[in-house]
């Protein structure tokens, strides 16, 4: 198992970027502690890869900030022989920080990242999906600028096989009692990932069931009004299709997990006030889901996809 620290704070494949000035040495006068604090990176990112070399070297590429960044990739037991080639170079460059273990999922990848995460804040970027250039110090500051929030998101652009920007409503915990509205790509204070237990385990939707946790706790989410993540479409949401296909079962799972937060249903819709219509349809959407065949579930959301593309949102 290779496993190299490195910081990267700028994109060796455009010409448009300079690298970030680092000390070769300690400069005189900072004690060791003032110097690593001086040094140490903000965010680590987190990219779980199976399988996915053709995309995975755009995906590190995409995370171009103006300060360094900790990128660590988790080889969630890769067999494809060009995904096990394209991490070894990225390794051999010093591109990333590469962790390999035997394939367990992506929760079991994540949580291994974030095990292995130096920095105080956690921005997880699937291996098929690209970071907006900058938008991740842009969450960063936000939430350096507000304490009492947990994590920062932003809108996502939808590209490959539909091409549309989501943007995402502000945190709103009632609405996640109905609808996986917000992508596990947030940039989660190292601090509050772990009291919530981390990335859970043993569910198809490990980005709903997360964020139920972070609402469990009363935790707060802040919305940076910007395109922060590229979510790519291929095929009938590859990604997705199990959970899609298994909803009815998954989602009774999330409710008897989280048990204590959909009791409180009357107090968050009080609390998180929205207009009676869109209640509605959340419910409706919801329940529609619930009463499908499970094999129509992904055909659905493929055609509503196409249909937010057509209506430019």
């Amino acid at each position: 198992m290779t496993d190299k620290a490195l910081t990267v704070g700028w994109n060796p494949f455009s010409s448009s970027e300079s690298p970030r000035l680092r000390f070769s040495a300690r400069p005189s006068g900072f004690s060791g502690a003032a110097y690593d604090a001086l040094v140490a990176p903000r965010i680590s990112v987190l990219v779980p890869c199976y399988d996915d070399g053709a995309t995975v070297r755009e995906a590190v590429d995409s995370i171009t900030e103006d300060e360094e960044v900790e990128i660590v990739v988790i080889d969630d037991g890769s067999r494809d022989p060009r995904t096990v080639a394209v991490l070894d170079d990225l390794d051999s460059r010093g591109a990333v920080r590469l962790i390999r273990q035997a394939n367990g999922g992506v929760a079991a990848a994540l949580r291994a990242g974030t095990a292995a995460a130096t920095a105080p804040y956690v921005f997880i970027l699937n291996s098929d999906d690209l970071a907006e250039p900058r938008a991740l110090a842009a969450l960063a500051d936000a939430l350096d600028a507000d304490p009492g929030a947990d994590f920062a998101f932003g809108w996502i652009h939808f590209f490959g096989d539909v091409d549309f920007v989501a943007r995402q409503p502000a945190w709103n915990p009632w609405i996640l009692l109905y609808a996986n509205r917000w992508a596990i790509s947030s940039l989660y204070r190292r601090g509050a990932l772990d009291a919530v237990g981390g990335v859970p385990e043993g569910t198809a939707y490990e980005d709903w069931d997360l964020l139920l946790g972070f609402a469990e706790q009363d935790r707060r989410g802040l919305l940076v009004p910007r395109v922060v993540l590229h979510y790519r479409q291929h095929g009938i949401a590859r990604r997705n299709r199990g959970a899609q296909s298994d909803l009815r079962r998954q989602y009774a799972a999330l409710r008897a997990r989280h048990g204590a937060l959909f009791a409180r249903e009357p107090e968050l819709r009080r609390r998180y006030r929205l207009p009676l219509r869109t209640r509605l349809a959340y419910r409706l959407q919801l329940h529609t889901g619930l009463l499908l065949p499970p094999g129509v579930i992904p055909r659905l959301l493929a055609l509503k996809l196409r249909s937010r593309q057509a209506l430019g949102r």
